[in-house]
Order: C-alpha cells, then sequence, then structure tokens
C-alpha cells in the first residue's frame, strides 16, 4: 500500500506495558473480582430480609384493600 497514514503508523515502535503496571492492575482486578464473589456468595439475612418480606406483605394487603373497593363501588 502507498498511503502515508499507514506508512507513518509503520514507522512507531510497538508499545509493551510496564511488567510491574501490569501486574498492580492485574491485582487489583482480582481482587476487586474476589470482593465481588464473596459478596454474591454470602445470602442477605436478617433485617433486610424481613423488611423485604415485610413489604411483599404490606403490597399484597393494599392491592387487596384497592380490589375491595373497587368491587364495592361497581357493585352498587
Amino acid at each position: 500500500m502507498n498511503d502515508p497514514v499507514l506508512r507513518m503508523l509503520r514507522r512507531l515502535p510497538a508499545l509493551t506495558p510496564d511488567e510491574s503496571r501490569a501486574a498492580r492492575v492485574r491485582a487489583r482486578c482480582h481482587a476487586t473480582l474476589a470482593r465481588e464473589q464473596a459478596r454474591l456468595e454470602v445470602p442477605p439475612v436478617g433485617v433486610p430480609r424481613l423488611l423485604e418480606h415485610a413489604l411483599a406483605g404490606l403490597s399484597v394487603a393494599y392491592l387487596g384493600a384497592v380490589a375491595r373497593e373497587m368491587w364495592r363501588m361497581f357493585k352498587y
């Protein structure tokens, strides 16, 4: 090819990452992945789980009350 841009690009030196920097980045990535994996393996327990169930129960009760009121309004 005779493209001048490609010829200039061919003359650029190949970049290689600094080994110590690459090792640090790799270690940080591995640590982050390990923390995320550990977080996903622990099931939620205690108060947050109880609040989740309470909210679901209240939602069902509210929807039941709404349905009952709608039934009462359209019945007459």
